[in-house]
């Protein structure tokens, strides 16, 4: 990573615009905003960001930092594409205001008139939920019921699932009763657009909002991130150090969450989104005519649901009110309106705050580790035009967050009885014994959720979520209970984890609950609700020491067409050491393989998987059968053009690649539903031929396609592919690459 003084010095740009007059009283203080994103990010150490000032409805001020992916050296510009994660909320609000014009639906519409199917956990509030209860956070839901269908990012679970989920999520509240804040009735909510608007959200997205308004680079749905360039890489703090994270790939998919946080813009995008909120009449006018009415702009910041009224809201801005309007939260900071929203997901922070009785706006857009930066730098910018004659600093906000912390730790660590307090550590734990787990091992099923196994893995107990990758971690004891901590998650997001036996003798019951009980909301494990359905797959003592795991316990409901387990093979016969048909891999590629899964899931495809791990024994078979002149039965179909015995050393070897356990023999399935084809590949699998070589000259161009897109989803996530066979891939680097097992397929 460049070294600040350096970022500060060659990646920094400041763009300064010269105002008419207005409400802002004259020129803006750039001199103390330059200052303060300067100290924000050195304070923070922040990868990038990119800072937008308006005043009276015109860009008066930018000030960018940083780099896309730190180290990179490619600097962050006013055109580079963020996540707005949340503030997506207010563009989808406003979709469903566009077609409040436009006719095509009414607010106080009942939900179930465009989606008769939709369902809440109560029949009632089924009946009376409308449509703007999708966007005012009333619901009665729990904070961030559902969120675990969303994120961690990836996963599996469609925009269908998550809607049909909400009828299981029980209301901790009574409807309209209180403020929760929740995503999935924003999903729901996009799903309303499409059935008014006559097409899906996102091409609605494109056309209602970002064609007329001229946000030029703002996406939403799938789209190429090599041809839109410029995008900014989420970061984490990994040892003191800021390190890009999740990268996209080549092409972004669609997400199930688009309406709740899900569209991406640059710096200009959202400076002019906010100043068509400013000066509708300057920035809003399509053709002449007003992009949005005014019945409609008043309706999305109507004080629609109270929030609370925070003591730091009192403190610092001495704020007298707080609400949540259409995808806009209102409140008043020393006597003037404010209308805001921020966005945070996965290593990114973004912030639009409006002052529309000054005319003055700004943007924050951040891609790093930024929570408490982006409340500081908001608070600093807020205060330059509210109350300028108090100077405040990003120092003064930080050191007085720190006094927070501070204050509320002295209050958690006693508690009324004199008793330690705190809950948010389990100081003690070490790995369960799977023996004292017994009674409680085997797959458990949640309503909304689904699947989740906790099983003997390797001489561990793991706990993996079947459609959420990165809910997979190792099942600890501390004192009497038990906790998993999550393998790629941060230590805030670990969960307890509660067994308990069925009642009468039923099926076995798991319930889950934040360790941190002030870790993200987002996390809601408490609403979940397991019950056991199934024993766990069978790992024998051979595979576990190998290290290996069956993918089905990874990717469950992947397609597995292993050949080499019955006769329909290129030796016509089941093959030794195929006793079962399982794919096994070491952890390493069956994880990375697993993600490949749930990535080409979201798109309509799917994998098959032909071999996996294939034992030594299997391939002395091999070449035992290709040393054998009379039996040529299978001639036909898998080497019509060669004679057997060339076999030897050209295709067959007296080594595999297979039986070090990282490399996958696998083709490409489209769907609709759960019906699934194979895509054309233009060979068989293992036809013994120059015609299967990956980028053979005469291959047709839809065949090249196919291939080419399965190559560029398995090279996504680590694989190589063999040039020989189009169907064959190894995880690179391999895991290990001296280590031949001949333990069998069982």
């Amino acid at each position: 990573m460049l070294n600040r003084a350096c970022c500060a010095a060659t990646l920094a740009v400041a763009a300064f615009f010269v105002p008419g007059p207005g409400h802002a009283g004259g020129a803006a203080p750039s001199a103390a905003i330059t200052a303060a994103v300067d100290d924000a990010v050195a304070r923070y150490d922040l990868p990038g960001i990119a800072v937008g000032v308006i005043v009276d409805g015109e860009v008066r001020q930018v000030e960018v930092r940083g780099e896309l992916a730190a180290g990179s050296g490619v600097p962050v510009d006013r055109h580079t594409i963020f996540k707005i994660a949340s503030n997506s909320k207010a563009m989808t609000a406003a979709l469903l205001a566009r077609l409040v014009d436009a006719g095509k639906l009414a607010w106080d519409d009942p939900v179930v008139n465009h989606l008769p199917g939709f369902r809440m956990h109560e029949d009632w509030v089924t009946r009376e939920i409308q449509v703007r209860d999708l966007l005012i956070h009333n619901s009665g839901l729990g904070p961030g019921a559902g969120d675990l269908m969303l994120w961690p990012e990836p996963n599996a679970f469609t925009r269908a699932e998550v809607v049909a989920g909400l009828a299981h999520l029980k209301p901790r509240w009574s409807f309209r009763s209180r403020y929760a804040y929740d995503n999935t009735l924003y999903i729901v909510a996009g799903e309303v657009a499409a059935a008014a608007g006559g097409a899906s959200y996102e091409e609605l997205m494109r056309r209602e909002v970002f064609a007329p308004l001229g946000l030029e680079r703002c996406r939403v749905g799938e789209w190429n991130a090599v041809e839109a360039g410029n995008v900014a890489l989420p970061h984490a703090r990994r040892d003191g150090r800021n390190v890009a994270v999740r990268s996209d790939g080549d092409v972004v998919a669609n997400m199930p969450m688009a309406a709740a946080g899900g569209i991406r813009c640059s710096l200009d995008d959202m400076l002019a989104w906010a100043r068509m909120w400013l000066q509708p009449d300057r920035h809003g006018l399509v053709d002449g005519k007003p992009w949005l009415s005014q019945g409609q702009r008043e309706a999305a910041w109507v004080a629609h649901m109270p929030m609370p009224l925070s003591r730091r809201m009192r403190e610092w801005d001495g704020s007298h009110f707080s609400a949540y309007g259409y995808g806009w939260r209102l409140t008043d900071v020393d006597g003037t309106w404010k209308v805001s929203h921020t966005g945070t997901l996965s290593g990114m922070y973004s912030a639009l705050t409006l002052l529309p009785e000054k005319g003055v706006g700004f943007v924050l857009l951040v891609n790093g580790d930024a929570d408490e930066a982006r409340t500081v730098l908001n608070q600093v910018l807020v205060k330059q035009f509210t109350a300028p004659q108090e100077a405040r600093t990003v120092a003064y906000y930080a050191d007085a967050l720190a006094a927070e912390r501070a204050a509320m730790r002295v209050d958690d660590d006693v508690g009324a009885d004199g008793a330690a307090a705190s809950q948010t550590v389990a100081v003690a734990r070490t790995p369960v014994e799977p023996a004292e787990m017994a009674r409680w091992l085997g797959v458990y099923r949640d309503p909304w959720f689904g699947e989740a196994s906790v099983c003997q893995r390797g001489g561990e107990v793991r706990i993996a979520a079947a459609k959420s990758p990165r809910l997979a971690g190792r099942v600890m004891a501390s004192g009497d209970r038990m906790l998993v901590e999550w393998d790629t998650l941060d230590s805030d997001a670990h969960a307890w984890l509660d067994f308990r036996a069925g009642e009468g003798g039923g099926p076995a019951r798991l319930a889950m609950a934040k360790v941190d009980p002030d870790a993200d909301f987002s996390y809601d494990f408490e609403d979940l609700a397991f019950m056991r359905v199934g024993d766990c797959a069978v790992e024998s003592g051979e595979t576990a020491a190998a290290g290996m795991v069956d993918i089905a316990t990874l990717a469950p409901g992947i397609d597995l067409d292993i050949r080499y387990s019955g006769s329909d093979n290129f030796t016509g016969a089941p093959v030794d050491g195929y006793e079962a048909p399982r794919c096994y891999l070491l952890r390493p590629a069956a994880e990375a393989l697993a993600r490949v899964e749930l990535a080409l899931r979201r798109d309509g495809h799917r994998l098959r998987i032909f071999d996996c791990y294939r034992p030594m024994r299997a391939v002395r078979s091999f070449v035992r059968w290709a040393t054998d002149p009379t039996d040529q039965s299978t001639k036909a179909a898998y080497y019509p053009d060669i004679d057997k015995h060339a076999l030897l050393g050209g295709y067959i070897s007296e080594r595999s690649g297979h039986s070090r356990g990282a490399t996958v023999d696998l083709t490409l399935l489209r769907c609709e539903g759960d019906r699934c084809e194979a895509l054309d590949m233009g060979t068989p699998f293992d036809f013994f031929d120059a015609s299967a070589n990956t980028d053979h000259p005469g291959t047709e161009p839809e065949v090249r396609r196919n291939r080419e897109l399965l190559r560029t989803a398995m090279e996504e996530a680590g694989f190589a592919n063999y040039p020989m066979e189009w169907w064959h891939y190894t995880l690179a680097p391999e895991p290990a690459p001296a280590t031949f097992h001949d333990f069998p397929v069982r």
